[in-house]
């Protein structure tokens, strides 16, 4: 269940973020972040709330695609000689974050992944 909830957030994430990333990146980069940063940190305070969990699994499957999708078309706006290597470094970069911060946490009990995540967000 909690797999299809963040499908469901990253999916409305993307979308907002594809539509909305040309026209105001900044205003979804910024306050998105910001918002990140107080979700994560939601998120580990309520670990043990299984329906505040599950609520907080959509929230930050929105606001990390929005601001992934934004990232990345900024970066393809930016590189205008070779568009398709910027975007993959974009992803690629995000991606490699992805992995280490469950691989700083990994070997702890399910909250110290989540304050990573909270500091990796922190503008």
């Amino acid at each position: 269940m909690g797999t299809i909830t963040l499908a469901l957030g990253a999916f409305a994430g993307v979308i907002v973020g594809g539509r909305k990333s040309a026209a105001w990146p900044m205003r979804l980069l910024v306050p998105g972040s910001l918002a990140l940063l107080v979700g994560w940190t939601l998120f580990t305070a309520a670990a043990g709330n299984m329906v505040a969990t599950f609520l907080l699994v959509f929230v930050q499957g929105v606001l990390s695609h929005t601001a992934r999708s934004t990232f990345i078309a900024q970066a393809l706006y930016a590189d205008t000689e070779v568009p398709s290597l910027g975007g993959t470094f974009a992803t690629a970069s995000l991606n490699v974050g992805a992995a280490l911060g469950p691989s700083i946490g990994a070997g702890f009990d399910h909250r110290p992944p989540r304050w990573v995540s909270a500091r990796c967000w922190s503008p």
